[in-house]
Formats: C-alpha cells, structure tokens, sequence
C-alpha cells in the first residue's frame, strides 16, 4: 500500500513536513466498479490512490470513452482544483477494490501555496496526460481497429506489462468491454479482432491475461503510428523499472 512519501505529486516535500498532511487525509475504501466521481458533479475534493486500479470516463452520444487508467500513487481530480473548474470533466470507476486519500480542495490548495513544488509536479503531470489524451484521439479518430488494438496492447504492455517466463505479459486483467471503451469501438469488433489477432499467434489471453506473442508483427500493424516504448508510457505513480524489451 502506497504511503504518502511515496506520492509523486509530493516527492520533493520533506518526508518529517509530510505528516503535517495527514489530519487532512481521509481514507476511502471502495469496491470493485464503484464510480466515486460523476461529470459534472461539483468539484469539492482530490483523491490520492493507495490501492487498486480506476479508470477515467466521458459518455460522449451514449458511448463511454475511456480517457485514462490511474495506479497507486496517482492523483485524481487535482485538475479540477488546480484550474478552479466548479464541476468534474470526467467519471471515475474502480476496476478492482481501491484504497483512496480523499483531500478537501481547500486543504489541497493550502498544500500548493505552501509547496511550490506541488504545482509545478502537478502541471507537469498534466501536460503528459493531454500527450496521452492526443494519443487517445488520434486512435479514436484515424485508425482502423486493428490499428487501434495493436496500439493499445503494446501501450498497455509498456505501462503495466511484465516478463514472466519469458513471455511478454499484460499484468492487468481487462475484459473486451474495457478495450473497447478505450479505443472507442464496439465490443462485438474488439471481441472478433481479438480472436483474429489469437488465430494469427499475435497474442494469447489465459485467465483474462494478454500474452503478447509476437511483439515485432505486433508493432508492424503500429507502423504508421510507431513510437519509442518511453513515448507509450501513461503518467502513473509506479513507473516499470524492469526491461521489457
């Protein structure tokens, strides 16, 4: 379980001034599927996560889009505060059961006017999102669906991917609704790629695992839209240390 000295958005606050910040902290536990933020609630408080995954949300047309996936040490809703935004610009969903810090934004912004550094870690978090978010669109907008997938499953190898025997391991469970909502098709034509993509020894899924099996056609599909491993990494709290390459 994350600690907050272990926090990126607090990293550069000395570990003895940090435990000022706990009479503001309130923890939250939530279970798997719950959605702790709406769009267009009021904006009133920042979430620290401790435990777990969540992923951000917009419903555009009745179509959810994921926008994000956020791990341990991440912070969301700071956006909100920082830029004075009275109302939410996304939903927040667990994936799995989840341990949260939840912050009032009166007591967060005390924290930044106290710590320069905390905005400025913050910005710049934010700015590597919007890099993402472009990202996000472009496979929205301008790929084919396998395009579209083969990006995600190299993006999600490189963000929360690990060697384990040898073989190239998606370590996160993700159901074909998820990556649907993630590249903005249905679930039908993510299902049927998929299937595609397994007949054709690119990938293997064993207990909702995505084995990556063949990375070099994987990335030939990426061509037009090839990137650097460090180009495809998420902003999250936990950076992947190990070579996976």
């Amino acid at each position: 379980m994350i600690e907050l000295r272990e926090v990126p958005l607090f990293s550069e606050i000395p570990t003895d001034e940090l435990q000022r910040f706990e009479p503001m902290l309130r923890e939250r536990k939530y279970k798997k599927n719950h959605v702790f933020m709406f769009e267009n609630d009021q904006s009133d408080s920042i979430y620290i996560l401790r435990t777990g995954k969540v992923k951000v949300y917009r419903i555009q047309d009745g179509k959810e889009i994921v926008i994000g996936i956020h791990f341990p040490g991440d912070v969301v809703g700071e956006a909100e505060a920082l830029t004075g935004d009275l109302y939410r610009v996304a939903s927040v969903e667990t994936l799995e059961p989840v341990v949260a810090w939840q912050i009032s934004k009166p007591d967060f912004l005390a924290i930044v006017d106290r710590y320069p550094s905390v905005i400025r870690i913050a910005y710049t978090m934010m700015f590597a999102r919007v890099r993402v978010l472009n990202r996000t669109i472009r496979y929205l907008t301008f790929l084919d669906v396998r395009t579209k997938l083969a990006n995600l499953m190299l993006d999600l190898y490189y963000n929360v991917g690990k060697l384990e025997n040898g073989e190239c391991k998606i370590d996160m469970k993700v159901n074909h609704a998820l990556l649907a909502s993630m590249v903005g098709n249905t679930r039908e034509s993510i299902s049927k790629t998929l299937s595609e993509f397994q007949s054709e020894g690119l990938i293997e899924i064993r207990q909702k695992y995505i084995f990556l099996r063949d990375m070099k056609r994987l990335e030939k599909i990426c061509y037009e839209t090839e990137e650097v491993p460090e180009l495809r990494k998420w902003d999250h709290g936990l950076r992947i240390t190990e070579d996976l390459s």
